[in-house]
């Protein structure tokens, strides 16, 4: 193997700094967004981009996850792999897109402002899909430092776009849309990177993985994903509908500040499907999921600790409603990351349809609790939600793991002295290779 698959802390911490750039950038832009355009204007971008985001999970059939897996699995498979993965996703982002284009009228609510700029967000799916397929190569490349600078290049250009258009009082929502639908496509130019570095020679007597082995497992894995769209964009999408555009304004300021301790987990996540995909490790798994969830927990009980204080100020006094909502979801994301890695060891494994069972299971009870609890509670209701389902998406995924794994459940809660000794003594190897 290379040096690359084996240097997993490096790997994990390009992710997170990779990670850290999206709710970063929401931290920084909602300001701006918040401050422009007041909460009526707030919820009207996101009443017109939460579709696209929505659509931008629907519309990958599973596609980026089955690409990163079979090139950790089979590093050699390349260009033949990516221009069938291009195909489908193309075609899919374009019925896709239509569908967005027909249903807008709902998701803008008839508002005679959002629904034409739902259609415009929705002319950024296709591009927005081929981004995510750059990025599940560089994955399972293990070229962890592009999707780096991707996410640097998306994040910064909508920081310095909105904030130079808000300097110069010309902020608008329709340009506020446009730049949040353009910027994740810009990312693109990082994976320029990709056509450099040697490729893996195919070993003698492997077999080229099959058309029909990517979309089966695309297909297992676009199930699960389905449903774990429905447990964590459906909410932005149906806010509008269901209680206005106002509550939607509040509740996108709660998600960016709960957005905060994914940070930690996803970098996990996304390098631990990877590691595991081309080598399953028990041991390693429970670690890193010990680890992570200790410190989304952490980050999580900070910001909560201390939120009352600082997100009006940051955000703008009239967003303190914004509060209640807040709360619930840095408990939600505390609760969904203890058991984030047990799904992602389903999948790697080549089980994604158990993981999926989870999420849909999780997306029902989530969609459910939407429908009663929105219309009377708003923000607080969608929250509550989110976090009823991630509780049933965690424990369920540890349950399924321990059934076809046979690891103990009680294995995937509480730091060991063990796991705080891993820790150091990556730091140690990190400071080492920096001080080279």
């Amino acid at each position: 193997m290379s040096g690359a698959r084996h240097n997993r802390a490096a790997n994990i911490l390009a992710a997170l700094v990779g990670n850290a750039f999206p709710p970063l950038a929401s931290i920084a832009t909602a300001p701006i967004l918040a401050q422009a355009l007041g909460v009526d204007g707030r919820g009207a971008v996101a009443a017109a981009t939460a579709p696209l985001f929505l659509a931008t999970a629907l519309a990958t059939f599973g596609v980026p996850a089955a690409v990163t897996r079979t090139l950790a699995r089979h590093p050699w498979v390349s260009a033949g792999l990516a221009g069938r993965a291009v195909a489908i996703l193309s075609g899919a982002g374009l019925v896709v897109t239509a569908a967005l284009v027909a249903t807008a009228p709902f998701f803008g609510a008839g508002n005679v402002v959002v629904v034409p700029l739902v259609v415009l967000a929705s002319a950024m799916l296709v591009p927005t899909l081929l981004v995510a397929l750059l990025q599940a190569v560089a994955a399972g490349r293990h070229r962890w430092r592009l999707v780096t600078i991707e996410r640097a290049v998306t994040a910064g250009t909508r920081l310095v776009v909105l904030a130079a258009l808000a300097s110069a009082d010309a902020l608008d929502v329709t340009l506020a849309v446009a730049v949040l639908a353009v910027s994740p496509v810009l990312g693109a130019i990082a994976y320029l990177g990709l056509l450099r570095g040697a490729r893996a020679e195919k070993p003698v007597g492997s077999e080229t993985p099959r058309t029909r082995a990517l979309v089966s497992f695309g297909a297992r894995v676009w199930f699960g994903s389905v449903a774990g769209v429905l447990l964590t964009r459906l909410d932005q999408a149906l806010i509008t509908p269901l209680s206005g555009a106002a509550e939607l304004g509040l509740y996108v300021v709660a998600v960016n500040v709960a957005d905060i301790p994914l940070v930690i987990s996803n970098a996990v996540r996304d390098v631990s499907f990877a590691a595991d995909a081309a080598e399953a490790d028990d041991r390693r798994m429970l670690v890193a999921s010990r680890i992570s969830s200790a410190l989304t927990v952490v980050v999580s009980g900070a910001l909560a600790a201390t939120a009352w204080w600082w997100v009006p100020m940051v955000f703008g006094a009239e967003f303190i409603a914004a509060m209640p909502a807040c709360l619930v979801l840095l408990l939600a994301t505390a609760v969904g990351g203890q058991g984030a890695l047990a799904g992602v060891t389903l999948s790697a494994r080549g089980a994604p349809g158990r993981r999926s069972v989870s999420l849909v299971v999780a997306a029902v009870v989530n969609t459910t609790l939407l429908v009663l609890l929105v219309p009377t509670l708003g923000a607080v209701g969608a929250a509550i939600g989110t976090l009823v389902g991630c509780f049933v998406s965690s424990s369920l995924n540890v349950l399924q793991v321990w059934r076809r794994h046979g690891i103990d459940p009680r294995s995937f809660y509480g730091l060991r002295a063990t796991d705080v000794q891993v820790c150091v003594r990556a730091l140690r190897r990190l400071r080492s290779r920096s001080a080279m």
